[in-house]
C-alpha cells in the first residue's frame, strides 16, 4: 500500500503525519513536530523526508483558517449541480478577495425546503503558489490543499461514535500560538473560527474560555453545549479542561487523534507530547478515503458535474444548420441571375459617373492649393489682442518684444516673446493662458539679471499659431457667404484667367482678350470662389512668389511711398509695447 503524507506549517513549527491507508482502515507509521527556530521551511521538510525516507509520496496539506476567507451563504433550494456556480456568482459580491482568479470552495451545513446554508471559503492564487511551491521543492505530489479546522472536524465526524447524537459539540485545537474552535451542530459543521491566545501558560486557559463564550454567541447558540472536545492528551492539557468546565458548565474532555486510527506499535510511545496539532493532518487522510464532502479543498474545488454528450441530440444540432445552409445556398443560386444584371447597371452608371469625378478632383485639387497658401495669413493683430487679454498685469510682467513670422509652406506662424518678471511664477501663469487647442508654448526658461529693477528675470517663449485652426477661422467666416451666394442670382462671367492653376494680374475693367469674348462659366462656387481671390488680391500681391517663412501683414509699412520709412526684417516685426 502507498504511503499517504499530511503536512502543516506556521511560523512556529512544522508538523507531519505518515500514514498508509486500506480502505476505511488508516494506519499511522510516523509523526512529527518540528521546531521552525533554527531553520528554514524548506530545509527542515527535506530533513524530515529524508529521515523517513520519503519521496514523491501522496501529500495532502492544511491551511488555516486566516490564510483564506470565509463567509456564511445562504442560498434557494437548488440541485447539487447548480451550486458550484451560484456559490461563485454569490462570492463575487460577497467576498473582498473573490475575483475572477480566486479559488472557491464551500461545504453544505443544512439544507431545508427553504434553502441551502453553507459555509464558502475564497483564497488568492498567490496562496496557492506558495503551497505549491514548498511541495514542488521537495518534489512531492500534491493532492488536496484544505481547510485545516475542517479537518480535524472530519476526523471526529468521521470516527468518534458520539460525533452523530443531537445537540452541540465544540471541537478546540490548540496550536503554538492560535486556537481553532470548530461547532459542530447534529453532527454538521455550522461555524469555526480562528483565535489568537497569549503565549502566558497561566493566562491561555481563561483567554480560551472567553473566547470559547464569545464563538458559542456568533454561532447562534442558545444554550452551553453538550460537551467540548480539546484535542490532545489529558495530561498535557489539564488546566485548560479544567477551566473550560468551570467556565461553560459543561462536559469537557481531551481526545487523542492517534486514539481513533490505528498506529504502529514501534511509534506508540514516541508520538509527539502535542498530539492534538496533528488532529487535522490525521484527519485529513482518513477523511481522502472517506470522500471530499468532509473538506474544503482549495486544489479541487466543487464544479459542476460534466454532463455525457448525446449524440443524438449533437447530430440533430449539427444537421439542422447543414440543411439549412443547403437550402439557404439554393435560394442565393437563383437569385444570382438578378445580382449580375444589377452589377451590370452599376457599373455602367459608374462608368458615366467618371469624367465628373475626375473634374471634381482637379477642382479639390485647386482649393487644396489656395488653402494651403492662405493657411500662412496669420491675423497678427488678433493674436497681439488675445494676448493682451490673457496675459499677467503689468505690476507681473513687461514685454519687451515681439516678432511674428508665418510659415507659407506648412501653414500658421510662430509669435516670440521677450521680456521680464517680478517671479518665475509668473511665466508658468503666462504659458498657462496662452497654451489652448490651437496655441502651443515652448519657452526657453528664464534667467536672472543683476540688477535692481523689479523685473529681475528675463524670459523668451515661442508661441505657435496651429494652421489647422486658421483655416477653420476662414470657413466658418466664409460660411455665411456661401450661403448668401447660393440662394442670389449668378453674378456675370469673369475672365478665363481667374479659373487658370496660377494667379494672374487681371484688371476687373478687362472682359476680353485678343482671341475674342471667352466663354461664361457656370455660376459654380468654384468659380465664385476664385473670381473673389482674384479680385481681393492687389497687383503687388500677386507679383509676389511664395516662399517658405514670409512677412505676416502686420510688417507690411502703413506710410505712402513718397515717406522715408525704417527697414523691417523679412522675417520678424518685433514691437515694444509701453507697460
Amino acid at each position: 500500500m502507498p504511503k499517504k503524507l499530511a503536512i502543516d506549517w506556521d511560523d512556529d513549527e512544522l508538523r507531519m503525519v505518515v500514514a498508509m491507508c486500506s480502505g476505511n482502515s488508516v494506519k499511522v507509521l510516523s509523526a512529527d513536530v518540528i521546531s521552525l527556530s533554527d531553520t528554514n521551511l524548506d530545509q527542515a521538510l527535506s530533513a524530515a523526508l529524508d529521515r523517513h525516507g520519503l519521496e514523491r509520496c501522496e501529500t495532502f496539506v492544511t491551511i488555516g483558517r486566516g490564510r483564506a476567507e470565509l463567509r456564511d451563504l445562504q442560498l434557494p433550494p437548488v440541485p447539487d449541480e447548480e451550486l458550484p456556480d451560484m456559490v461563485r456568482f454569490q462570492a463575487v459580491r460577497s467576498f473582498a478577495s473573490a475575483g475572477d482568479s480566486a479559488t472557491i470552495d464551500f461545504l453544505v451545513t443544512q439544507r431545508t425546503d427553504r434553502g441551502v446554508e453553507m459555509i464558502a471559503a475564497a483564497i488568492a492564487p498567490a496562496k496557492l503558489d506558495s503551497v505549491r511551491q514548498v511541495c514542488n521543492a521537495s518534489h512531492l505530489q500534491l493532492r488536496r490543499i484544505a481547510l485545516r479546522p475542517l479537518a480535524a472536524a472530519a476526523l471526529f465526524v468521521l470516527r468518534d461514535k458520539d460525533a452523530g447524537t443531537d445537540g452541540e459539540t465544540v471541537l478546540i485545537d490548540l496550536l503554538a500560538g492560535d486556537a481553532e474552535i470548530v461547532v459542530l451542530r447534529d453532527g454538521k459543521v455550522v461555524f469555526l473560527r480562528t483565535v489568537k491566545l497569549p503565549t502566558s501558560s497561566t493566562a491561555r486557559p481563561s483567554a480560551l474560555a472567553g473566547e470559547l463564550r464569545r464563538s458559542l454567541v456568533a454561532a447562534g447558540s442558545s444554550s452551553a453545549p453538550q460537551k467540548v472536545v480539546l484535542w490532545g492528551r489529558q495530561s498535557v492539557h489539564q488546566d485548560e479542561v479544567a477551566t473550560i468546565a468551570d467556565a461553560i458548565g459543561t462536559t469537557v474532555v481531551a481526545l487523542d487523534p492517534f486514539s481513533l486510527v490505528d498506529v504502529d506499535p514501534a511509534i506508540a510511545d514516541s508520538l509527539p507530547m502535542h498530539s492534538g496539532r496533528l488532529a487535522p493532518l490525521v484527519g485529513l487522510i482518513a477523511a481522502d478515503e472517506a470522500g471530499p464532502e468532509y473538506l474544503i479543498d482549495f486544489l479541487n474545488p466543487r464544479k459542476r458535474p460534466e454532463q455525457k454528450p448525446n449524440r443524438l441530440k449533437n447530430a440533430l444540432l449539427i444537421g439542422a444548420p447543414i440543411a439549412a445552409m443547403l437550402g439557404l445556398g439554393f435560394l442565393v443560386y437563383r437569385q444570382m441571375g438578378t445580382l449580375d444584371s444589377q452589377i451590370d447597371s452599376m457599373k455602367t452608371a459608374i462608368a458615366e459617373l467618371e469624367p465628373r469625378v475626375k473634374v471634381a478632383r482637379v477642382s479639390v485639387d485647386r482649393t487644396e492649393r489656395v488653402d494651403q497658401f492662405l493657411d500662412g495669413d496669420v491675423n497678427w493683430l488678433a493674436e497681439m489682442k488675445r494676448l493682451a487679454d490673457v496675459i499677467p498685469p503689468s505690476d507681473q510682467l513687461i514685454i519687451r518684444s515681439i516678432a511674428g513670422t508665418t510659415d507659407q509652406r506648412a501653414g500658421g506662424g510662430r509669435l516670440t516673446l521677450t521680456g521680464a518678471v517680478t517671479d518665475p511664477a509668473v511665466i508658468d501663469q503666462l504659458e498657462a493662458a496662452v497654451r489652448d487647442s490651437d496655441h502651443q508654448v515652448v519657452g526657453e526658461g528664464s534667467s536672472e539679471q543683476r540688477t535692481e529693477d523689479v523685473y529681475r528675470w528675463t524670459f523668451s517663449e515661442t508661441v505657435s499659431v496651429n494652421a489647422e485652426s486658421i483655416r477653420n477661422a476662414r470657413y466658418e467666416g466664409l460660411a455665411p457667404q456661401d450661403e448668401n451666394a447660393a440662394n442670389a442670382t449668378p453674378a456675370p462671367a469673369v475672365d478665363n484667367a481667374a479659373n487658370s492653376d496660377a494667379p494672374s494680374e487681371a484688371s476687373p475693367d478687362v472682359s476680353s482678350s485678343e482671341s475674342g469674348p471667352a466663354p461664361e462659366p457656370g455660376p459654380t462656387p468654384e468659380n465664385e470662389s476664385l473670381n473673389r481671390d482674384s479680385s481681393d488680391t492687389s497687383p503687388a500681391d500677386e507679383a509676389t512668389t511664395p516662399s517658405d517663412e514670409t512677412t505676416s501683414p502686420m510688417d507690411e509699412p502703413t506710410t505712402s511711398p513718397d515717406t522715408p520709412t525704417t527697414p523691417i526684417d523679412d522675417t520678424t516685426a518685433a514691437t515694444e509695447p509701453q507697460v
